[in-house]
């Protein structure tokens, strides 16, 4: 048989017809899936409540080998001022800052620091900054500097940064403010 734009026409047609035929049948429509948010919600602080309890170990026992007098937000921030100037702008969300810095794990090793790498500069709230970052910097003021202990889902969570800092790893910034627009 010769292979001809007509034949390869007629064939595609039949093709078509054929999806369109059964696509087209009475064909009983599945259930949609219903979710109980607040079973999911349980369930899931339920499986990390033991991660959670042993990474709180870890950074209260680092706290307590450092002889920090450090506060907690709600959400697990810890931190502490090493300068504050209460006299000054205190930033909020939408300031553009910035800031020197150190980041460093639990263990002391460092990961990134202003001194190679430059201030880093960014928008409150707004750009892709560890969350427990945007939380902490808005209880400072300009020229404050502070210490933050990020657990990791404040800081770079499950995975890391696929870098320097391990998954699931709980972070310590060190954070002056030193500019802020």
């Amino acid at each position: 048989m010769k292979i001809t734009a007509t034949n390869i026409l007629f064939y595609l047609l039949c093709v078509v017809h054929c999806l369109l035929y059964t696509s087209c049948t009475d064909k009983p429509k599945q259930k949609p899936i219903v979710v109980n948010y607040s079973k999911l919600k349980e369930d899931i602080i339920a499986v990390n409540k033991p991660a959670v309890v042993m990474e709180s170990d870890e950074i209260n026992a680092y706290v307590k080998a450092h002889n920090y007098d450090m506060k907690i937000t709600g959400t697990g921030l810890r931190y502490m001022f090493l300068k504050e100037n209460t006299k000054e702008k205190k930033i909020e969300a939408g300031n553009r800052i910035k800031v020197n810095y150190k980041v460093s794990l639990l263990d002391g090793t460092l990961c990134y620091s202003s001194d190679k790498k430059g201030p880093k500069e960014f928008t409150v709230g707004a750009d892709m900054v560890e969350s427990g970052i945007h939380e902490g910097v808005q209880l400072m003021h300009l020229h404050d500097k502070a210490i933050f202990i990020l657990p990791a889902h404040l800081a770079f969570g499950l995975i890391g940064d696929r870098d320097k800092v391990p998954p699931k790893a709980a972070v310590v910034y060190t954070v002056e403010v030193i500019s802020v627009q």
